[in-house]
């Protein structure tokens, strides 16, 4: 009955670590919307040029540079930001519409996404939105958002070209962050910064109204949970262990009839481990949403693998004694 009962536990660990992992995904993801797709490697790029964004673009379209996508946030309102992206754009959530393509950004009229909560005010004359960015009326062709983001749900951009007509606003009147692979590219990197004549650059964080870094969870917490896991789930297969040495160093069998009672006890143990995290595995696949795969595969395949080698030690210790 007990191995039984720690066979249950068993199986509810593996289903814990499941739940663990995806809501530490969960959290993640939640991070990266709130950075509008952009990867950890984002930058800052400080600068007091007064080239409009339209000249910058224009310049930067002419050079042969590497996969980036820039986002310039109006320094007076963060929720407020144009878009230009070239051979790159990030996935974003809709609940409406699309998101921008990459044709998007080579038209010659501006396009718009906004989130759900956006302050921005859009008009709808007939079906199509719009909204109003200085004289001009943008069309919007898509909403964004994901529950948690709150970031995300609140961020209107405005898609930019080089084929436009010039908007007056200027390089030092935003925030200017570049994201991609040109990034990684000495060159490209450096071809970037001196068009837009960059003074500084920092990674780049959320932000807040005021330009302030905004705290975020990055699920830590969840994933010290999944450590404790493990170590139990490595507990209860000891747990299960102890009876069957036991039995096996009580028994008054030698020879084949100990060898066989051994692997008999063997299979036992393997039995009441191994089908427990096997139930477990497919229920969570069936389930549970996990993004990282990677770090649930290798929490099954350590505490497997670490089954296994207890059951087999136990064979070499008994040899030992005999």
């Amino acid at each position: 009955m007990k191995k039984i009962i720690s066979s249950v536990i068993i199986l509810i660990v593996v289903l814990l670590a499941g739940v663990s992992i995806s809501k530490s995904d969960s959290i993640k993801y939640n991070n990266t919307m709130n950075r509008l797709g952009m990867s950890d490697n984002a930058v800052v790029l400080r600068t007091k040029s007064d080239k409009s964004l339209i000249t910058a673009i224009k310049k930067l379209d002419q050079k042969k540079l590497a996969s980036y996508q820039i986002i310039f946030f109006d320094k007076d309102n963060s929720d407020f930001g144009y878009i230009y992206s070239h051979k790159k754009t990030n996935k974003i959530p809709v609940t409406s519409g699309r998101y921008f393509s990459q044709s998007d950004f080579s038209s010659q009229i501006p396009f718009a996404v906004q989130g759900k909560n956006s302050d921005i005010e859009s008009y709808k004359p007939q079906s199509q939105a719009y909204i109003k960015v200085g004289k001009r009326y943008v069309s919007v062709i898509g909403n964004i958002g994901f529950n948690g983001a709150d970031i995300l749900n609140s961020q209107t951009l405005v898609s930019l070209s080089p084929n436009q007509p010039q908007v007056k606003t200027k390089l030092s009147n935003v925030i200017t962050v570049l994201d991609g692979r040109a990034i990684n590219s000495k060159e490209s990197y450096a071809s970037i910064k001196k068009t837009l004549h960059v003074t500084s650059a920092h990674k780049y964080s959320p932000q807040s109204d005021d330009f302030g870094n905004v705290q975020t969870n990055n699920g830590e917490l969840y994933m010290v949970g999944i450590i404790l896991l493990f170590v139990l789930a490595v507990a209860m297969e000891f747990y299960i262990l102890v009876p069957l040495r036991f039995d096996l160093t009580r028994s008054n069998l030698t020879g084949d009839l100990k060898n066989n009672y051994r692997n008999g006890l063997l299979l036992r143990y393997l039995v009441y481990t191994l089908v427990p995290y096997a139930v477990g595995y497919a229920f969570v696949s069936w389930r549970i949403v996990i993004i990282s795969h990677q770090t649930f595969n290798m929490f099954m395949i350590s505490s497997i693998l670490i089954a296994v080698l207890i059951g087999l030690y136990q064979i070499f210790f008994v040899k030992k004694v005999d």
